[in-house]
């Protein structure tokens, strides 16, 4: 069996990336693998801020831009 491997590069907070992929990948896992807590963030995709991942997948692509906003409570 073969399996199909994709190469794509993504910026993410300002770093680039090059991700193999076997089949099509969204933002909700791609955090799960980077290990963020989804409760806690606030994700921006290609200048779009996108808070509700699961309901609406995002599919990433080629080039592009994610930044990750961690939310850090205190006083």
């Amino acid at each position: 069996m073969k399996i199909k491997l994709f190469l794509i590069s993504i910026y993410l907070n300002g770093h680039k990336y090059k991700i193999f992929i076997t089949k099509p990948t969204d933002i909700y896992h791609l955090l799960i693998f980077f290990s963020y807590q989804k409760e806690l963030i606030i994700v921006e995709h290609n200048g779009k801020i996108h808070n509700n991942l699961t309901r609406n997948p995002k599919y990433i692509k080629q080039k592009d831009k994610i930044e990750i906003i961690t939310i850090v409570g205190g006083g």
